[in-house]
């Protein structure tokens, strides 16, 4: 997959598997499906993640989620809409990064902010691409992009 560097907003659909999160999961996948704003299919992009490829080594529900939404924000460009069904990364995103950053990357109950790996990741594109959105979209509800990318990152994981 290549970036995009036009002036056409692209809807960007991720999505994030890891089948046996409460058993020590050690692999999960990743889906990302890029839309035009028309409703076309541009392309897609899939990843097997292995407990080997995180710090720390283990593969949870969430890091595939934030590792799937982090890789669609690498394909994003000006004006793109990025998309995920996880709601504490949408809210992450849009509401919370900029108190956590205040706080020492500390939530409201002030403890550190988990995954704070991932949402250093996360924050340094936000800052490098100020113009993307992000919205939240429920999952599994018929929504194109977001069952597509949730069908290519349950088939990375096989």
């Amino acid at each position: 997959m290549q970036t995009h560097n036009n002036t056409q907003t692209r809807l960007i659909y991720t999505d994030g598997a890891a089948p046996n999160n409460q058993s020590h999961c050690q692999a999960g996948g990743i889906g990302v499906a890029v839309y035009s704003d028309s409703g076309e299919l541009l392309e897609t992009f899939s990843q097997r993640i292995e407990a080997t490829d995180q710090a720390p080594a283990r593969v949870t529900n969430v890091r595939c989620e934030m590792l799937a939404f982090i890789k669609g924000l690498e394909l994003s460009a000006s004006n793109d809409i990025v998309h995920t069904d996880n709601d504490m990364v949408a809210k992450g995103y849009n509401e919370w990064l900029e108190g956590w950053k205040r706080k020492g990357w500390k939530n409201a109950n002030k403890k550190p902010v988990a995954n704070k790996d991932l949402w250093l990741r996360i924050d340094a594109l936000k800052q490098s691409k100020p113009d993307v959105q992000v919205r939240w979209v429920k999952g599994h509800d018929g929504i194109e992009g977001n069952e597509l990318a949730d069908t290519l990152a349950s088939e990375a994981v096989s």
